[in-house]
């Protein structure tokens, strides 16, 4: 199945943290970020070993892509 560059397809919306398929979850920058993440995000503590991949998996939103 294809992904359009908003990261929606057929049947839901991709997350751009987890890479899995869900309905509900925000838009942000035109990338879907689902309820599930978005709540894991705002709880984690820097300190926690899964900071630095939420930050690297955000990380994708401002990097913007040149197709040639």
């Amino acid at each position: 199945m294809r992904t359009s560059a908003i990261g929606q397809n057929k049947r839901g919306n991709v997350c751009i943290v987890c890479e899995q398929e869900k309905e509900e979850g925000i838009f942000l920058f035109g990338h879907f970020l689902c309820l599930d993440c978005h709540r894991a995000i705002v709880q984690t503590n820097t300190d926690d070993p899964n900071y630095a991949f939420y930050v690297r998996q955000l990380r994708k939103m401002i990097t913007s892509k040149i197709y040639s």
